[in-house]
């Protein structure tokens, strides 16, 4: 179980941030229903805002593969019916923004946080510390992919208004059906295999 966020005013000062540039292309695997610049609030995801929070968190990963293995990796073989209810896209920040990192061995000493905050089960810890970080004015979220053992994929879970804000991620290209090169990626660096 994760610890309890410190509540003082500039508690959080000392986190560990980094620099995202605007330039970088992140990508999301998404519903085909649901634009991808969508900041979800429904508390389903690790680093959505606990209820009664103002935000909502768009998460993105670092390339395709990394947003892949986030979507589908808990699962060893993925039906193709799933695989074809989501889309690929690709976006972009606004502008360079700074985030919490929570790849930062420091915190470990100076919050008591470890690989738990990003691989662990306690989603409503999880959540305590992204409202924790919203609040003090963090943009996201840099952390890194749950499912990737080998530790280098990272995503990115952004804050911002919830529900659909494409002044707040930039789609840089229209969503694709996952290709099969990707899907053949997956199954030949993390044994996830696509099953009729």
């Amino acid at each position: 179980m994760l610890p309890l966020p410190p509540t003082t005013v500039g508690a959080l000062e000392s986190f560990p941030t980094r620099p995202v540039p605007d330039d970088y292309p992140y990508a999301r695997i998404h519903d085909q229903w649901k634009e991808p610049e969508w900041f979800c609030s429904d508390g389903g995801c690790r680093f959505d805002p606990p209820p009664g929070e103002p935000f909502g968190t768009c998460y993105v990963a670092g390339n395709p593969l990394g947003a892949f293995v986030e979507r589908f990796g808990r699962l060893k073989a993925v039906p193709r019916r799933l695989v074809d209810q989501k889309v690929l896209s690709n976006l972009q920040l606004p502008s360079p923004v700074m985030v919490a990192d929570a790849t930062n061995r420091q915190l470990v000493g100076d919050f008591g946080l470890t690989a738990e905050l990003w691989a662990g089960d306690d989603y409503e810890g999880c959540q305590r510390w992204a409202a924790a970080l919203y609040r003090a004015g963090f943009a996201g979220i840099w952390y890194p992919c749950r499912h990737d053992v080998q530790g280098d994929l990272h995503a990115l879970a952004m804050f911002g208004k919830p529900g659909f804000q494409p002044a707040q991620m930039l789609a840089t290209s229209e969503p694709q059906p996952i290709p099969t090169t990707l899907l053949d990626r997956a199954e030949l660096e993390f044994g996830i295999q696509i099953i009729e």
